[in-house]
């Protein structure tokens, strides 16, 4: 609480609160998914230097989400977690004009790195404002409604950007920066603080079996943030490899992201899922098999094939993730900052992987992504033991 402000007793806005995400979420898709065919096309970046890159992001964005409740608690002793986020969305709007004075490949670091720390701090502010004061039902409408309307907004951005990256692709990262000045505006129906959350009446809609299911999808989490990390940074070589125009790899990108809006479209509207490890098992197995898919890809059908179930599976973990983080945490900053810097690791821990392994490619003849394939489904044997143990505790 900060010291020229109260919790109310009301939930926040909700159609604010998802207008700002809206905004907000095209950045988030520029860095993370956007960036390595920005750094490529423009700026000549080789699969070294995006892994380089998305290492760096990672560090930052897992850094943040685990100091941001910490930072508010700070922040709020001279200001409001509302202005903190202004702060926050004009930082990265600032920094996001920098390919407008420069044309070095400076820029693409300072912006990903600026933007990937103020997105990590940020987005554990506006899950707290989202579920605050909601229970039960209410709560689990505003997640669904909040995760396909982000998850929307990161996959239009893909297609919105796909002009722009046969000449003029730095222009997408003053795109970011303008998408968040434009996320400032819904601030003015924002309440100072989020509200405050009924630690009574939040148990009486947290059953005991919500906290295993929790330590479940926070296995499945970071493996998948971890799987994304290793994917982004080299989606722009496959694709090139098999002989994808330019002009088109962003939206074909973009397909695991739209089917990942189609699985937490339903979710959001179909509550058997809850409380359920059936679909935690479903979300590992799809977004395991697609990734096997995209690594085995000699053709475009077998590559969408292996887009849309690994989008499948990555919707499906995190929207059980944060839907148990939020519910079993209160609505607390630290919940979604923890949240979020399990997301922050996967993204560090993929590219160093990455980077890795990449150098061991051209001993095993055409493929230079054998042993960095080789790596993730190591690991991913390790994820699924870690997970299997966690799920025959609760048995």
């Amino acid at each position: 609480m900060t010291k020229n402000s109260q919790h109310t007793s009301t939930a926040s806005s909700l159609v604010a609160t998802l207008c700002l995400t809206a905004f907000a979420s095209i950045g988030t898709s520029v860095v993370w998914n956007g960036l390595p065919f920005i750094a490529k096309q423009y700026y000549g970046f080789d699969e070294y230097e995006n892994f380089s890159l998305f290492l760096l992001i990672g560090l930052l964005y897992i850094v943040c989400a685990f100091a941001s409740g910490k930072l508010t608690s700070l922040f709020n002793k001279v200001c409001s977690s509302r202005a903190i986020l202004a702060l926050l969305l004009v930082m990265q709007g600032t920094v996001c004009t920098l390919p407008l004075l420069f044309e070095s490949s400076w820029v693409v670091w300072v912006a990903g790195g600026v933007a990937g720390g103020c997105s990590a701090w940020l987005w554990p502010l506006v899950e707290s404002y989202l579920v605050a004061g909601r229970h039960g039902q209410s709560m689990r409408s505003a997640i669904g409604y909040w995760n396909t309307v982000w998850m929307i907004s990161v996959a239009t951005a893909m297609i919105a950007i796909a002009p722009l990256m046969e000449s003029h692709a730095s222009m997408a990262i003053v795109g970011l920066g303008f998408a968040n000045l434009i996320a400032v505006i819904p601030l003015y129906w924002f309440e100072q603080e989020p509200a405050a959350h009924d630690e009574t009446e939040a148990q009486a809609h947290v059953p005991d079996g919500y906290k295993p299911l929790l330590k479940g999808a926070r296995i499945l989490l970071p493996l998948s943030y971890i799987f994304n990390g290793v994917l982004a940074p080299i989606l722009p070589f496959v694709l090139s490899r098999i002989n994808v125009d330019v002009v088109m790899q962003t939206p074909i990108a973009a397909i695991w992201m739209f089917a990942r809006v189609l699985i937490v479209g339903v979710m959001a509207h179909v509550p058997f899922w809850h409380g359920r490890w059936a679909v935690l098992w479903g979300g590992m197995i799809a977004m395991s098999l697609g990734l096997i898919a995209i690594f085995a890809a000699t053709s475009l059908s077998i590559l969408i094939l292996g887009l849309v179930l690994f989008g499948a599976g990555m919707g499906v973990t995190y929207y059980a993730a944060i839907y148990y983080a939020l519910a079993v945490g209160r609505a607390e900053v630290e919940a979604g900052g923890t949240h979020e810097a399990l997301i922050g690791g996967g993204y560090m821990v993929g590219p160093v992987i990455g980077l890795g392994t990449l150098q061991l490619g051209p001993e095993h003849g055409s493929d230079p992504f054998f042993p960095l394939a080789i790596s993730v489904f190591a690991l991913m044997a390790v994820g699924i033991l870690c997970f299997v143990f966690i799920w025959r505790k609760d048995r």
